[in-house]
């Protein structure tokens, strides 16, 4: 992975009223790939942040007018500005009072005058750091979520497919439109369920080869048993299908069609042939080599003319000027001339047909265009190509992005480490001298570097839940979720009342599944410990294709219009002040259902509690 100096600039804004501490700010902290912006009051800070995009702000604490609490207040308060990170300023001997109240107004650290150099500049660039890094992870989510976009809403099917088992892991929602069947129905299916028998064979055949790219059509039967035609474009890697398929259904009837015409016209008995409006033969079949003698090769070397009489040519050409008008000729009696220069009474009937591509128009007895067939058919393929394209550049981005997240997470360690080790310094050296205030802010230090060791360690964890494989075996849930309720108990210390309703049990992952139950329990006790009689409750449901297991409880529940939100990573419903955590472990959860082939989702109401539902499929 590039480093992020490598992939954007910085843009630090610097905010004091006195000149010559700007100047000599900016001096000290500018270098290659920095924009240091200026500002002597607070309106003017404000102003700079609003309209320019800015990374760090340095803010001086004591300037008149507006102080720097409350330009920091301002910024905090404004969705534009309130995630860019402030260092407040400040003489040395600032009260710590004053202190803790710059934290409160979103500080995150503080820069004492007379500034070290050494010292700022390693504060500078460290936060700035972090700062990039965290701007790119949300773009390349947003590039992402586009990605995710894209195949959702393709009109073709777009999925992975497990290349030794043939189970369908992953398919966008063209599947379910295509063939009829649920999304709950198709996940951990395999494949040759939807084929012919004749198909299924070939299919497996070629799932042995172990090629890299495969191409081939298949009939599927849908829901309500009828067939369908699919044109299947697959890359294989690490032994998994990434398939594009598209419906060509219609395409297959024209093509049975166009051929079932073709056939009948080219060993019809009478002729039939096509011309230009130059008079150009273009089509030539085996009725009209017969009555004419001129092989097919000969007559589209030649024009109409050659087999219309010369005493006949002018008139034919008002014929021919009406058809292209628009009139239809049906059973006109006319006289042809043969190859050897004798004469046929025949039946004359013909209608004109347009090229929808160049617009051109021909006379023929049928309309058989095939050159817009063509052009669709190209179409077709560049599409599956560029989708096959996108598939594996959605592959590569995601595991770009958690490769970046393992990274961000290891680097913001190191200054996590130099924090919480100043900090214990303190704490077993100079305890004794400091007075209560002191201890608080000191407090506070300790318990913000724990939660952000959360943090890290949550985002570890999820980065490596991508890439983990799955292993399933045959589950005792019931066995299971009494390890997993002893563990809690031996944690956390609560008095909800656990009630589990019988559970059935489950093909998966024993140590995600552990993991899955161990989050969703943990949340239930946590967001009903507010409650007089907390009651959580927890059960499975038997279905066709899988289980469904559900845990409920009767707390804080939430309004569902948040519901979207619940299982993205570090997103939360409840403030952190009321139920402590960092959002990541439903976004955990999320991903170990999903790679199960599973579906996980939520029901709730504000004040009456949620209930989590998720599917484990059965072994097939």
């Amino acid at each position: 992975m590039k480093n992020v100096d490598e992939l954007q600039t910085a843009t630090i804004l610097l905010v004091d009223d006195k000149t010559t501490n700007l100047l000599a700010l900016k001096s000290l902290l500018e270098k290659q790939g920095r924009t240091i912006l200026q500002a002597t009051n607070g309106n003017d800070a404000l102003k700079i942040a609003l309209n320019k995009p800015v990374d760090l702000i340095i803010l001086d604490v004591q300037m008149p007018g507006m102080d720097g609490f409350e330009v920091a207040q301002f910024l905090k308060s404004n969705k534009k500005t309130k995630n860019i990170p402030i260092i407040f300023a400040t003489a040395e001997k600032t009260e710590h009072q004053s202190m803790m109240k710059g934290f409160e107004e979103g500080a995150i650290d503080y820069l004492f005058k007379p500034l070290d150099p050494e010292i700022t500049k390693a504060k500078v660039s460290v936060l700035l750091k972090i700062q990039l890094q965290k701007k790119e992870l949300l773009e390349k989510n947003l590039l992402l979520e586009k990605f995710a976009l894209l195949i959702n809403n393709s009109a073709d099917i777009i999925g992975v497919i497990d290349g030794a088992t043939l189970k369908i892991e992953e398919i966008n929602q063209a599947f379910s439109l295509i063939l009829g069947y649920p999304q709950e129905e198709i996940k951990g299916t395999s494949l040759v369920f939807f084929l012919s028998n004749e198909d299924r064979t070939r299919i497996q055949h070629l799932s042995a080869l172990r090629k890299e790219r495969l191409s081939f059509e298949t009939r599927v039967y849908c829901k309500n048993r009828s067939a369908k035609w699919l044109d299947w474009n697959v890359v294989v890697k690490d032994n998994k299908w990434y398939v594009n398929a598209r419906d060509i259904t219609e395409i297959k009837e024209v093509e049975r069609i166009r051929n079932y015409l073709a056939t009948v016209v080219k060993q019809s008995n009478d002729a039939i042939y096509i011309h230009d409006h130059e008079g150009k033969i273009i089509s030539w079949n085996e009725g009209a080599e017969k009555i004419y003698g001129y092989s097919e090769s000969e007559a589209l070397r030649m024009k109409v003319w050659n087999i219309i009489p010369d005493y006949l040519q002018p008139d034919s050409q008002d014929i021919f000027t009406e058809i292209f008008a628009g009139e239809k000729v049906q059973l006109l009696e006319t006289k042809r001339v043969t190859k050897h220069g004798k004469f046929v009474d025949v039946l004359f009937s013909a209608s004109v047909i347009t090229d929808p591509g160049s617009q051109q128009k021909s006379i023929a007895i049928t309309e058989r265009d095939v050159t817009q067939q063509k052009i669709t058919d190209e179409q077709i393929r560049m599409l599956n190509s560029d989708l096959q394209r996108n598939v594996v550049q959605l592959e590569e981005t995601n595991k770009e992005l958690e490769a970046f997240s393992y990274s961000v997470s290891h680097d913001l360690r190191a200054p996590l480490r130099a924090v919480n080790g100043n900090a214990r310094i303190l704490e077993e050296d100079y305890l004794d001298k400091l007075d209560e205030d002191a201890r608080q802010v000191l407090g506070k230090i300790n318990n913000n570097v724990k939660r952000m060791d959360r943090l890290i360690e949550d985002l570890l964890a999820f980065s490596k839940i991508g890439k983990k494989e799955v292993h399933k075996s045959q589950i005792d849930t019931e066995s299971q979720l009494k390890s997993v309720i002893a563990d809690i108990g031996s944690v956390v210390q609560h008095k909800a009342d656990i009630k589990i309703n019988g559970l059935l049990p489950a093909f998966g992952d024993p140590a995600l599944l552990h993991q899955v139950w161990m989050n969703l329990i943990s949340n239930a006790i946590k967001y009903s410990s507010k409650k007089k009689s907390p009651q959580v409750e927890i059960g499975s449901i038997t279905k066709e294709d899988g289980i469904v297991y559900y845990v409920k409880d009767n707390g804080a529940g939430f309004d569902m219009k948040y519901a979207d939100r619940l299982f993205g990573a570090f997103q939360r419903i409840h403030d952190a002040t009321e139920f402590e955590g960092t959002g990541i472990g439903l976004a955990i959860v999320k991903r170990i259902i999903t790679k199960h082939g599973g579906q996980i989702w939520v029901e709730a109401k504000p004040d009456e509690g949620a209930t989590f539902y998720f599917t484990i499929p059965k072994e097939v």
